[in-house]
Parts: structure tokens; C-alpha cells; sequence
């Protein structure tokens, strides 16, 4: 069973489908689409695109026209199949159902971006189900994985966009590094000014050295999100 969401707040003319029962997203895609930079010609691929709001975002405000998505789940595959229908995007997103690991595009992407899992396993029960599960917690990818994949899927000087939890910076720098990527731009978000940073935006570029910028903070309710 769906429910509809009309996201008046951002762009009016945007209408997206979501699970009732499953994930379902909140800010983080839209802080993400608004800190990515590319160039409206160029490949970009959506790595976990659950019901397709970052591909249909990247379409009508950034005007990219060549934007695929990979999502592993059917539940979330079939609503963003609907979704990219109801907005007439059919020309400028590709959807496909699989596993990034075992996706075969090779060196083909110009930007990678995702709102990936934030969530590591740590043995703990997780009692939500399935849908949320896998969108929340590194169950059927992790973020070695992650990286390590769009590394492959990238072309060489690619640059990868992510927003990810602020407390896992020093495992995300980590796994860039080993991964030949140079970290190109940070913004650290915040939900209260008064306290710690919530979640992060990164950029960074595949196989090209960068002096890290560290850009104004993102104060998400004075900023009106």
C-alpha cells in the first residue's frame, strides 16, 4: 500500500510515491542534490535510489538529462519506476534493478552520488522490516563496498557525492583514501546550532590530489528545511 507526498516545500511541481509500511526518506536527499555540482551533460549514477527522489531531484533542479539509478529492492524499484513516470522523466532517468556489485558499467560514470545505509551491523537485533532494514543498516552494502564500487564505476578524475552520519568521518576519509580518492569538499549539517553535527556532505575526486575545503555549515532550520 502507497501514500502520496507532494514535497510543496521544495519543488511544488514534484509528486513522489512512498511506502507506507517501508523507508521512507526526510532531508538528507534534498541537502544531498543541493551540495552536488556537475555539469547537466554529463553521466551520473544514483547508487541505492529507493523510491527515486535523488534521481527526480538531479532532474528538475539541476537539469541533468543523463541520471541512472540502481536499487536492489523490488518494494522501492516499483514505486520509483512509478514515480519517474508521474514526473515525465522518463528521457532523463534510467532505472535499474540490481546489486551495484555486480553492476558491469566500468569507468563509464562522470559523477557518482548516494544516500547510503548509514548504519553498521553490530550484532544488534534490528526489529524493523525488511524494507527499512536494508534502506538503514549495511545489509546488502557497506560503505567499503560503497566506495570501493564507485571507484570502479567511476572514470578516472570522477568525482563521488555523499551525505552519510557526521560520526563516521574518520572511517569515510579512511576508505576514500584507500580507495585513490582525494576528498574535495566538506559540509558539516546541523539540526541545532547548540549542538554536535548530525550528518555530513562530502565530495570527492577519483584519482586527482585536492586541498579540502571545508565550506560554511548547514544549519538545516535556519536555513528553512
Amino acid at each position: 500500500m502507497e501514500e502520496i507526498v507532494n514535497i510543496t516545500t521544495f519543488d511544488d511541481d514534484i509528486k513522489i510515491y512512498q511506502l507506507i509500511d517501508g523507508f521512507r526518506f526526510s532531508v538528507d536527499p534534498i541537502i544531498l542534490v543541493d551540495f552536488f555540482e556537475g555539469n547537466p551533460e554529463k553521466k551520473v549514477l544514483d547508487i541505492g535510489s529507493g523510491s527515486g527522489i535523488i534521481p527526480i531531484l538531479l532532474a528538475k533542479r539541476k537539469n541533468m538529462k543523463n541520471i541512472t539509478g540502481i536499487e536492489i529492492q523490488k518494494e522501492s524499484l516499483d514505486i520509483f519506476k512509478r514515480n519517474v513516470s508521474e514526473n515525465k522523466l522518463e528521457k532523463n532517468i534510467e532505472i535499474v534493478y540490481g546489486d551495484v556489485k555486480e553492476y558491469s558499467k566500468s569507468n563509464y560514470y562522470d559523477y557518482i552520488i548516494s544516500n547510503p545505509p548509514y548504519m553498521s551491523l553490530d550484532g544488534k537485533k534490528i526489529s524493523e522490516n525488511e524494507n527499512k532494514k536494508i534502506s538503514r543498516h549495511e545489509i546488502k552494502l557497506n560503505l567499503g563496498e560503497l566506495i570501493k564500487n564507485s571507484k570502479r564505476l567511476l572514470k578516472p578524475r570522477g568525482e563521488l557525492f555523499l551525505v552519510h552520519r557526521s560520526f563516521r568521518l574518520s572511517e569515510i576519509i579512511k576508505e576514500l583514501e584507500k580507495n585513490n580518492f582525494s576528498p574535495k569538499k566538506i559540509k558539516f549539517v546541523y539540526f541545532d546550532r547548540n549542538k554536535n553535527s548530525n550528518l555530513i556532505l562530502i565530495q570527492a575526486s577519483k584519482g586527482r590530489k585536492n586541498k579540502l575545503e571545508v565550506v560554511p555549515p548547514l544549519f538545516l532550520e535556519e536555513e528553512g528545511y
